[in-house]
């Protein structure tokens, strides 16, 4: 009997965990779908690869991936890539790790950025030379997966399928 629990519990797990992993994402950008996200882990080493699924993005970029970052610039070949300079990868990480109800991360003299949670969501403004520069929202669902996380100044975001 132990063992059957144990097997299911295991096979519920698995199925979860695949299911997880295989969740897509459309990336937007002022109303134009750009590509498709299929693993969000990335955000943990602020970078996060889309495979350009538009043929006038494709074209324009001349490159198959786009790949949006804010620390390092990562190695991946025949890549498009895009620096986050509203730092919204890194208020996507933290939300995902972290979610508190309140905190200001100090990212330079000049530069910091809040974040406030709430149940379903988490609100981030990002300060430039004490003004305003960028601002947005990451939604989960009643499970607390992520949903979608838009930046409301440039109209750019990354939604679930």
């Amino acid at each position: 009997m132990r063992k059957i629990i144990i097997m299911i519990v295991m096979a519920l797990t698995l199925d979860a965990s695949l299911a997880a992993s295989s969740a897509r994402y459309d990336v937007n950008f002022r109303g134009m779908t750009l590509g498709e996200v299929t693993d969000i882990s990335t955000v943990k080493d602020l970078y996060l690869k889309a495979k350009v699924t538009s043929r006038v993005a494709r074209f324009l970029l001349g490159k198959d991936n786009l790949i949006y970052y804010g620390g390092e610039k990562p190695k991946i070949k025949k890549s498009k890539f895009k620096k986050d300079k509203k730092m919204m990868l890194y208020a996507f990480s933290q939300s995902l790790s972290e979610r508190p109800k309140f905190k200001r991360y100090e990212i330079s003299d000049i530069k910091n950025i809040t974040l406030s949670c709430k149940d379903k969501t988490c609100e981030f403004i990002y300060y430039k030379n004490n003004h305003v520069d960028g601002k947005g929202k990451i939604s989960f669902d009643e499970n607390g997966e992520f949903v979608s996380i838009t930046e409301e100044l440039t109209n750019f975001e990354i939604i679930r399928q």
